[in-house]
């Protein structure tokens, strides 16, 4: 009876043995920095910080998709990597609005890990007055022909000041659907997608351009050019504090 028992306690030993205990999965967070979902005006953007809850067992890439609901809501960023070494480092993801109002859901799920959700919500709040308006996208050719279509558009920095990174966006009014795009990362959401800029044209100076291309397939013709737009980072530009004017006063002089 004894002898059962010591083997006993030494299986529990061993199943318990920090070399043998099994690893928490790592969560999704979703950090909206105050609430509990993105919320933006009905033609803006948000963003989102993402992160895991533990180190994942090796590096693991997570993919954030949307179905085909209204409001037409994109990511700037499909796809994010993590490591064993970065995974508490919260990864930026910007939402941008492209029509409708209302609230939206994204998914983020990815191999050994827990699924999280972005929630987003469009209203009618107007566009603050220091958005980044210098990312213009301008289209340059068209293509079409049966089954399928090709476009390519230039981006330009028109501001004063450099850009960090940017996102075009195109609305569709039918059925395309992307299936290739001469940028980094790229992805589509219901009649909406989003091509981020490649990590080595993410900067772009005064005046600079690049250019972008993207194809798809649809079954309807003619083709019908997308609504394109340019998110760029930084997204807001800097206020400048209204200025006071003191008014000196003096003092008059008493006489006795």
């Amino acid at each position: 009876m004894v002898r059962r028992m010591a083997v006993v306690v030494a299986l529990a030993m061993t199943l318990v043995a920090p070399g043998n205990a099994r690893a928490d999965v790592p969560e999704v967070v979703v950090d909206y920095g105050g609430g509990s979902s993105a919320i933006m005006p009905g033609s803006g953007s948000a963003v989102v910080k993402v992160s895991l809850s533990a180190p994942p067992p090796t590096s693991t890439t997570v993919t954030i998709a949307r179905d085909a609901s209204s409001p037409v809501f994109v990511s700037a960023r499909r796809t994010l990597t993590f490591t064993p070494a970065d995974w508490d480092v919260p990864r930026s993801v910007r939402l941008i609005s492209l029509q409708g109002f209302g609230s939206g859901e994204f998914t983020v799920t990815g191999p050994g890990v827990t699924a999280g959700v972005i929630r987003a919500y469009s209203s009618t709040i107007p566009l603050p007055p220091n958005v980044n308006q210098a990312c213009r996208v301008a289209l340059s050719g068209v293509q079409s022909w049966t089954g399928g279509f090709g476009v390519t558009a230039t981006v330009t920095n028109t501001g004063p000041t450099p850009l960090t990174d940017w996102t075009v966006t195109a609305l569709f009014s039918r059925d395309e659907k992307v299936t290739a795009a001469g940028t980094g990362d790229w992805g589509q959401y219901g009649r909406g997608a989003a091509f981020s800029a490649p990590s080595w044209r993410r900067g772009l100076a005064p005046g600079e351009s690049v250019v972008l291309g993207f194809w798809g397939t649809t079954t309807t013709q003619p083709f019908t050019v997308p609504s394109l737009r340019c998110t760029p980072e930084p997204y807001l530009l800097p206020t400048t504090p209204p200025t006071t004017t003191t008014t000196p006063t003096t003092t008059a002089a008493m006489s006795g």
